[in-house]
């Protein structure tokens, strides 16, 4: 029976020394440092924020346009804004360019929105309009670019205004309509 004994790499010259090293897969006191690098960033771009969002990241009810209630038999203009009744918190940066859309709603016809009668099919034609001069028509899913002022403005304001022209023989009863409102930035 052949025993092996310990290797004595104080005895042994440098090369027998290192293969000594080599063949024992120990450390003879020879090291290395390595050194590498890898990049770290972030880039924060100019956005918007919209705040109160459902879980699925719908808005909900944006706001409420709400043209009040006449006769039946009058003639008159009623406008409205929604502005009064919005209902989320937007929010940007400043030289953001956010875009608006809002479709022509459930019942358009013609290329012209209208509220629907409860009950009975009858129609009330109304228009949008960015500004409350009403010279700014908003045209059924026509982009509308919403210039956002300043260094970074909180609580911006959807330019919704509505204008509705009753025809002097309306069938009574509640008239409604459901808009969807676009925006991307």
């Amino acid at each position: 029976m052949v025993r092996a004994r310990p290797v004595d790499a104080g005895r042994l010259r440098p090369a027998g020394a290192l293969l000594a090293c080599l063949l024992a897969a120990a450390p003879c006191g020879l090291q290395a440092d390595t050194q590498a690098t890898f990049p770290v960033s972030a880039t924060v771009i100019p956005g918007c924020a919209i705040d109160g969002l459902g879980s699925e990241g719908a808005a909900g009810l944006l706001a409420t346009l709400d043209f009040g209630s006449d006769s039946a038999l009058s003639t008159a203009v009623r406008t409205a804004d929604a502005a009064a009744a919005q209902t989320v918190t937007l929010r940007c940066t400043a030289g953001v360019v956010m875009r608006m859309r809002i479709d022509g709603g459930a019942h358009a016809a013609g290329g012209t929105r209208q509220l629907r009668h409860a009950s009975a099919d009858r129609r009330l034609p109304y228009r949008l309009y960015r500004d409350a001069a009403f010279t700014q028509e908003i045209g059924i899913d026509q982009a509308q670019a919403i210039t956002i002022p300043g260094t970074g403005t909180p609580g911006i304001v959807l330019p919704i205004h509505g204008r509705l022209a009753l025809p002097g023989d309306a069938l009574p009863g509640v008239y409604a309509d459901t808009v969807t409102v676009t925006l991307d930035w």
